[in-house]
C-alpha cells in the first residue's frame, strides 16, 4: 500500500496524526494544493507567511528524505490526477471544520479514498454534546463538559525518516516576503510555544490584557495554519496543571488554557451552525438599526477616530496584521456599538487584515462583542474606550508607539486628548462623545429587542 497525505491546515511533522497513520502504509506523498478560490480571497499578507511556512516544511520533508509536493488547482482534480501518477491505495488529510473545508473534503471523498484524521482539535465537535444529543452553546457549560471529557494522549514525535514516492513533479512554491513579528517554520512556532511556558505563562492572567506589555503568546499565527498543533498547546497546558503544587503559579495556565478552549468552543460553534458566518446567531438582533456610515467607517480603518486606543489598535492591525486581544476588543466595541456599524463590516476587515484571521475564531469574537453570538455580553455592556485605554494601557506606552501624534502627552492626557485647550496638529477630534454613542446605541439594540416582543 501506498498513501497521498494532503496537508491543508497541518502544516508541521510534530504531533500529526494524519501523517503518523500515513506512515503505517508508506510510502507517502506529501502534497499541498494550491487552492485558486482561497489565494483568490487571501489577503497578501496572510499568503506570504503560508508560502514561508511551506517552504519551511519542504526544507524539514527534505532533511528526512521526503519532499513537498505542491500543484495548483482544484483539490478534488488534483487528487484523482496524483492518484493516478502514484497508484496510491488513500489518500488522508487532517479534518477540518469551516464550511469551505468541510465542502471540499465531502467533493473529493464523493468519488475518490479520503480519509479524514482528527488530530487539529482537543475533542470532535460531534464527540461532545449534551445529554439531548445537541451542541453547547454557553461557554462555561462547555468548558466544564470538554474538560471533563479530554482524554490524556502522548505527543508523536516527528519522524526521523519519512519514506516517499518519488519522482512526482511539483509546481514551485511561491515566495512568500519574510515576516519580521512570527518567523516561518515548525521549529520557530514550538521554540515560542515553550519560551511563553518558561517565562510568561506563570504572569499571563495578569499581562494577557495589557496592551503596552508584551504578555501574549504570540502563537495564534502558527495556530491558524497547523505549524503548531493546537493538541499540542493543550497536551503542554494540562501537563503543567498536573505537575503544579501551588495553585498561585497555576493561574496563569488556568488563563491560557482558557483560551485555548475558547478557541475550540468558536470552532464547534462553526461547525455546528455554519450559517453564523453570515447570520446572527441570535435572531432577537435580526432587526438592528445600523447607521453603517461609510466615512465613519474609513475612519475607523485609518485608525482617525479621535479616541486613542481605538486608532492605535487600527494603526497596529494595518501596519503588522497582528495586534493584543484587548485592543481587538475595544476596536470592534467601538465599531458596533460606538458607530453603531454592522459587525460583519468589522468582521471582514479583521479578517482580511490579520495573519492570524481564522474565520470561525474572527466571527465567534466579533459576535461575542456586538452581543449577537451564543453566549454573547448583554447589549447594554458598552465598553468606554476611554476608561478600557486607562486600564490596559496605563503607562500610555501602547498609544505613544502607534499614534506618535500624541507622544507628548502625560499617561492621563493621552488617554483623552480632547481635554487639551489646545487641538494637537494632524490628530482629529472624537467622531463621536461616548455618551452620545451610548445612548444612541442602547436604543438600536432596545429597539431590535421590542420589535421581536410586538
Amino acid at each position: 500500500m501506498s498513501s497521498i497525505w494532503w496537508i491543508r491546515r497541518d502544516l508541521r511533522l510534530q504531533d500529526n496524526l494524519t501523517l503518523q497513520t500515513a506512515l503505517e502504509n508508506p510510502p507517502i506523498l506529501p502534497v499541498f494544493i494550491l487552492d485558486p478560490l482561497l489565494q483568490k480571497n487571501a489577503p497578501k499578507r496572510r499568503l506570504d507567511f503560508l508560502f514561508q511556512n511551506l517552504q519551511a516544511l519542504d526544507k524539514d520533508l527534505q532533511s528526512r528524505g521526503s519532499k513537498l509536493v505542491v500543484r495548483t488547482g482544484k483539490p478534488a482534480e488534483i487528487l484523482e490526477s496524483l492518484l493516478k501518477e502514484t497508484s496510491a491505495d488513500q489518500i488522508l488529510a487532517e479534518e477540518d471544520f469551516t464550511p469551505y473545508a468541510r465542502l471540499r473534503s465531502v467533493l473529493a471523498g464523493s468519488f475518490l479514498p479520503l480519509k479524514l484524521i482528527q488530530g487539529q482539535l482537543g475533542i470532535h465537535p460531534l464527540e461532545l454534546l449534551k445529554s439531548s444529543g445537541k451542541p453547547y452553546r454557553i461557554f462555561r457549560s462547555f468548558k466544564k463538559n470538554w474538560l471533563a471529557n479530554t482524554q490524556s494522549f502522548e505527543l508523536i514525535p516527528a519522524p526521523a525518516i519519512i519514506p516517499s514516492i518519488e519522482d512526482i513533479d511539483s509546481d514551485g512554491i511561491p515566495m512568500g516576503g519574510s515576516e519580521d513579528l512570527f518567523p516561518a517554520g515548525e521549529e520557530a512556532g514550538y521554540n515560542r510555544l515553550e519560551l511563553f511556558l518558561r517565562k510568561k505563562v506563570e504572569f499571563y492572567h495578569l499581562t494577557q490584557d495589557r496592551m503596552d506589555l508584551d504578555g501574549s503568546s504570540n502563537l495564534s499565527p502558527y495556530f491558524r495554519f497547523g505549524v503548531l498543533g493546537l493538541r499540542s498547546a493543550i497536551y503542554r497546558s494540562l501537563e503543567i496543571l498536573k505537575e503544579g503544587d501551588n495553585r498561585k503559579n497555576l493561574l496563569g495556565i488556568d488563563a491560557w488554557l482558557n483560551d485555548l478552549i475558547l478557541r475550540e468552543f468558536h470552532i464547534h460553534i462553526m461547525y455546528h451552525f455554519p450559517e453564523s458566518r453570515t447570520q446572527n446567531f441570535r435572531s432577537i438582533y435580526n432587526g438592528l438599526p445600523w447607521i453603517n456610515s461609510q466615512s465613519d467607517f474609513q475612519a475607523w480603518k485609518d485608525g482617525q477616530t479621535g479616541y486613542p486606543a481605538v486608532d492605535a489598535a487600527m494603526r497596529q492591525l494595518y501596519s503588522t496584521g497582528w495586534i493584543p486581544r484587548q485592543s481587538r476588543i475595544i476596536a470592534a466595541s467601538f465599531l458596533v456599538k460606538g458607530l453603531l456599524i454592522d459587525w460583519r463590516w468589522g468582521e471582514k476587515w479583521f479578517r482580511d487584515r490579520l495573519l492570524d484571521g481564522d474565520l470561525a475564531v474572527n466571527i465567534g469574537n466579533w459576535q461575542q462583542v456586538a452581543g449577537t453570538g451564543p453566549d454573547a455580553e448583554p447589549f447594554d455592556r458598552i465598553l468606554n474606550p476611554t476608561r478600557q485605554s486607562k486600564k490596559y494601557d496605563p503607562t500610555g506606552n501602547y498609544i505613544r508607539k502607534w499614534v506618535p501624534e500624541l507622544a507628548e502627552l502625560d499617561s492621563d492626557l493621552i488617554h483623552n486628548p480632547w481635554k487639551k485647550r489646545v487641538k494637537i496638529s494632524n490628530y482629529p477630534d472624537r467622531i463621536i462623545e461616548h455618551k452620545v454613542a451610548t445612548k444612541r446605541a442602547m436604543a438600536a439594540y432596545q429597539s431590535s429587542k421590542d420589535l421581536i416582543e410586538l
